[in-house]
């Protein structure tokens, strides 16, 4: 198996966390946490694929070709090198408190944290917006599709056994 499907499936598995219903309020730094991992995993895929799953010269050939046309794809531009850079570039682009995604927040004691204080509130990912307004699971869930699609295609022209748990 790829070592970026297999990256790829720890992804499947944050989104399904993060997106799982519950009512629970959890501090906001939880939330944070998981949708920051699930962006920077989201843009390593490829990163992890001609790094280390393009072993072979002939990997390297195949791969480089194909990373350069992967590059180019909307989803990628609009979504996965953007949201990245502005995440861990630039520390940005996280998800707000205004968003209509939380519940009306509360602060609560906490020793283990600086201030002693934390953030909790509820989350809706369905109704999480990116600064555009447009809805984030889409695009998260278009994201991952994107590089399963890929990298089954590499599967294929490698000789690898795709991975049969899809979609998210």
């Amino acid at each position: 198996m790829l070592v970026a499907r297999a990256q790829l499936d720890f992804i499947k598995s944050l989104v399904a966390r993060f997106q799982r219903p519950d009512n629970l309020m959890q501090p906001l730094i939880v939330f944070q946490s998981q949708y920051i991992a699930i962006i920077a995993l989201l843009r390593s895929v490829g990163h992890v694929f001609e790094k280390v799953d393009c072993d072979t010269p002939e990997r390297k050939a195949w791969g480089k070709s194909k990373w350069l046309e992967w590059q180019r794809a909307p989803i990628f531009q609009s979504f996965i090198e953007p949201k990245r850079n502005e995440l861990l570039k630039q520390f940005k682009g996280g998800l707000e408190l205004r968003d209509s995604g939380f519940s009306t927040p509360a602060i609560v004691g906490d020793p283990s944290m600086p201030g002693m204080t934390s953030i909790v509130t509820t989350l809706e990912p369905a109704d999480l917006r990116d600064a555009e307004g447009r809805p984030i699971m889409p695009q998260i869930h278009e994201a991952a599709a994107f590089w399963h699609r890929c990298l089954a295609e590499a599967e294929a022209a490698f000789g690898e056994t795709a991975n049969q748990r899809w979609p998210i």
